[in-house]
């Protein structure tokens, strides 16, 4: 498997300034058996203190270095090896029977333990890395999964060959590497894509070269265009799942919302505004920029505008979250609303870095189940990620890179006679009953509708004592007459 993740220094200056190295044609293509990466930043992915989004590290751990290509790109092989946890099957929740699908729950691809050599399946996607936006865990995550596919036969004993580039929120930039995938590289499938606009730059062109694509959203683009379906339910519905979270708690008055200066962010707050508002509540939606320059200003802020008893709702990821929160709990201001959040911040690391304050009283919703819950797929990922050292968390982020692979895989392995991309955009067009211990409920690619969320079902999480506890059972995201979730779940049955 290779993979190639490549700075580009074009960046939106409306939103962001970064110094970015490399560049996006000229890594070499080496042979399908390796896996290459040039991962961008050496901290943690996200960590909005340092912008360190144009430096090209190699990745950490036990790597071996190969000749970098023309332009300043680097390759590295690594092997992700073929850890499995035995051959339990299990269904979404509690490790029973699971029906259909062709790898068992905690094993990867055909589980032979022998390595894939055949003619490789090439794969790609993209995905945002900005300071404070780092999306490229997603896509890292999804080939630690194919790496593992690799050494335990393949699919059918050809290797998986995954493609990720790194994108700068420049529409012409994104547009580019699409056609790089599509038409240079010649993926057959597009694949972990993870992007601040990049649905809404591709969308027409993906569907025009009938590629069905299996990403993590982020965009509303993402989420009403056929030819994107998404493992994550993306921030509108993970930020009105906080909201539906803190009004649970007893949170009354008023809402604030917040998320990113970014594109589409406004959107990404409509969702959580609107359920509020139904609920009773003054709303307000706010749009901060990253880093924060003060955090403790902007905690006094948030929470002078909610008053007491009312709600803040946070829509950023965990590196970005935790000086804010750090802020509030040293001035007093924990008690004083409910604090809630969509899903990046469901991670220990946040968990590690906030006081007994918070515990039970940060409501994180989750797209997937707890990382520690014992369960045979969460298992195989934590073993696969604890095979080398990373530069990147266990995270919600890596959960949905694993279901990536492991959904793509299941697409693959479902394909009779000729690999092609005809046959493997079909494959994953007709992916449904995907079941994992990470799901609340089975995961499907097409609604039937236009409009993909088949993830619309989630739990509420929270730090407690250092870890991540479970604060709600899987409960459904409101249907609005802002968003199609009732026509959605009608075509569920």
């Amino acid at each position: 498997m290779r993979i190639r993740n490549l700075g580009v220094a074009v960046l939106a200056a409306s939103m962001f300034v970064v110094a970015c190295g490399g560049d996006d044609d000229t890594a070499s293509s080496d042979s399908a058996s390796g896996a290459t990466t040039g991962d961008t930043t050496g901290a943690s992915a996200e960590d909005t203190a340092e912008d360190t989004a144009g430096a090209t590290t190699g990745d950490t751990g036990a790597a071996t270095s190969a000749p970098a290509a023309t332009g300043g790109s680097t390759d590295t092989t690594a092997d992700a090896g073929g850890a499995t946890t035995g051959g339990t099957t299990g269904d979404t929740d509690d490790g029973g029977e699971s029906a259909g699908l062709l790898q068992a729950p905690g094993e990867c691809g055909e589980g032979t333990g022998e390595a894939a050599d055949g003619d490789p399946i090439k794969l790609g996607g993209m995905a945002t890395n900005v300071p404070g936006i780092d999306f490229t865990w997603i896509p890292k995550m999804a080939a630690i999964y194919f790496e593992c596919v690799n050494e335990n036969g393949g699919i059918g004993g050809r290797p998986i060959e995954y493609t990720f580039y790194e994108e700068q929120i420049d529409a012409a930039q994104i547009a580019g590497l699409a056609t790089k995938l599509v038409e240079e590289d010649q993926v057959l499938g597009i694949v972990g894509n993870t992007s601040i606009s990049e649905c809404g730059v591709n969308g027409a062109y993906y569907e025009e070269q009938e590629y069905y694509a299996i990403i993590a959203g982020v965009s509303p683009d993402c989420f009403n265009q056929p030819n994107f379906s998404a493992l994550n339910m993306g921030p509108y519905y993970s930020t009105l799942g906080g909201a539906q979270a803190a009004i649970n708690a007893g949170a009354e008055g008023k809402m604030v919302v917040v998320s990113p200066n970014s594109p589409g962010m406004d959107f990404n707050n409509s969702g959580a505004m609107e359920f509020a508002e139904a609920e009773g509540l003054e709303v307000v939606g706010r749009l901060e920029d990253v880093p924060f320059a003060d955090p403790a200003g902007l905690a006094q802020a948030l929470v002078a505008e909610a008053g007491d008893g009312g709600a803040v709702v946070l829509n950023f990821t965990g590196p970005t979250v935790v000086p804010l929160l750090q802020a509030a709990e040293q001035q007093g201001l924990v008690d004083q609303v409910i604090w809630a959040s969509s899903t990046p911040p469901n991670d220990p690391t946040v968990a590690e870095a906030l006081g007994a304050a918070w515990d039970d009283k940060f409501l994180i919703n989750a797209e997937f189940n707890l990382l520690d819950s014992g369960l045979p797929d969460q298992n195989h990922m934590n073993e696969l990620y604890a095979l080398e050292e990373r530069d990147f968390p266990l995270s919600s982020f890596a959960q949905m890179g694993y279901l990536i692979g492991r959904a793509t895989t299941e697409a693959l392995l479902s394909i009779e006679g000729d690999i092609t991309k005809e046959s493997v955009n079909e494959a994953i067009r007709s992916l449904t009953g995907i079941e994992s211990d990470m799901l609340c409920k089975p995961w499907y690619y097409e609604s039937g509708t236009g409009s993909n969320v088949s993830n619309n079902t989630d739990r509420t999480v929270s730090p407690n004592g250092g870890t991540i506890v479970e604060i709600e059972d899987c409960f459904d995201i409101a249907a609005l007459p802002g968003n199609p979730l009732d026509e959605i779940r009608a075509n569920e049955g």
